[in-house]
């Protein structure tokens, strides 16, 4: 397989944004192609999960390769829920690695805040499976399942997940691009409102708004190349939830696999943390840490944005924000500013789609 090639990272920043998807998505992408020659450009993807919804916007692949000038170029769209920036990036490597392709740019947006909260639940929830939508659960709930069964397997109580909560909010607070940009204490976690018991206000994402963009090259070189990637699906039919993927463990092993790494080769990770408990299931589905064993790794500072092992340095879903189609690509910009910064040679990217029924994982090297 040709190495394949990440320049021009960007992001925007998450929040809250007046602007339409259109709008934010061609600033994200000017921005991205202002320090790559835009004439290379013969394959554009744009993810978004649903701004048909959100914004009632339509066609965007195509009207924003018009906006940014790319004539003759493949313009499409991908969507696989909160996993839509990973399969846009999965989906544009591989078609630059088939050889038709020679320069893609990819650009992931969602803008979220013009739905409320109750609405925009009810659209998130929509990619449950019809099973679980008769039992009128919603996202937050299936989640806290999960985690009331990783507390109760693992002997660790409801108070022990602030230390998740209060590491990705520490990290979010150096993130200048932040939704969330606030430190929290023991106290602050323990008077939280909770919203679906166990997980409270500091253990669930916010709604946000937000663009990550970026350019994948076959023919340009660049000091990051893609190592390996990963897919894996989950069941709908089945309403029980465990403390593992099946789908995230399937990615894992397909993205080690092709890179011909092992878990002990990574060296810094951003991994899907929707919900806290999220990341301590992917770090250990990863192969990170043993089972059970990722929260107590938090709490002695061995994932820490200067710990042995960074997870979430950036702040993570929870407190960078979580803008559905954006997400996923984010965690790649990220995880290639922190490769940098910390001189770190090879980082994994998490990425779940739905109730972990669609996830990927893509490992990056640093040359």
């Amino acid at each position: 397989m040709k190495p394949i090639y990440i320049h021009c990272p960007n992001l925007s920043k998450f929040g809250k944004h007046e602007l339409s998807v259109l709008q934010l998505s061609n600033q994200t992408a000017e921005n991205s192609l202002s320090k790559f020659e835009k004439d290379r450009i013969d394959l554009l993807l744009f993810t978004s999960f649903t701004p048909e919804r959100y914004t009632n916007e339509f066609h965007l692949a195509a009207k924003l390769a018009d906006s940014l000038g790319l004539k003759s170029v493949f313009a499409i769209r991908t969507e696989t829920a909160s996993s839509s920036g990973a399969s846009a990036l999965h989906v544009a490597y591989s078609m630059l690695a088939g050889g038709q392709f020679k320069n893609a740019l990819i650009v992931g947006t969602e803008i979220m805040s013009k739905l409320g909260r109750e609405e925009s639940n009810l659209v998130l929830g929509s990619v449950l499976s019809d099973r679980m939508r008769n039992f009128s659960m919603s996202m937050a709930q299936g989640a806290a399942l999960i985690t009331k069964r990783y507390l109760q397997d693992y002997n660790y109580k409801r108070e022990d997940l602030f230390y998740i909560a209060k590491k990705l909010h520490d990290n979010g607070f150096e993130n200048p691009n932040a939704h969330i940009k606030k430190k929290i204490t023991e106290e602050d976690y323990k008077q939280a409102p909770i919203f679906s018991d166990p997980l409270g206000l500091y253990d669930i994402s916010p709604l946000s708004d937000g663009s990550a963009s970026l350019v994948l090259s076959a023919e340009v070189k660049s000091d990051i190349q893609i190592r390996g990637i990963g897919h894996g699906l989950g069941e709908f039919k089945s309403v029980e939830l465990g403390t593992s993927f099946p789908s995230s463990l399937a990615a894992y092993k397909r993205a080690y696999d092709m890179a011909h790494l092992k878990p002990s080769d990574i060296q810094i990770a951003e991994l899907h943390d929707a919900f806290t408990t999220f990341e301590l299931i992917g770090a250990e589905d990863a192969g990170l840490f043993p089972k059970g064993h990722a929260l107590n790794a938090v709490k002695d500072g061995v994932s820490a944005i200067t710990g042995d092992l960074p997870i979430n340095p950036s702040g993570g879903l929870k407190s960078r924000g979580h803008p559905i189609g954006a997400s996923g690509l984010a965690q790649i910009v990220e995880l290639i500013r922190f490769m940098r910064l910390q001189n770190k040679s090879t980082g994994l990217a998490h990425s779940i789609g739905g109730l972990a029924t669609n996830n990927f994982a893509t490992i990056l090297e640093r040359i």
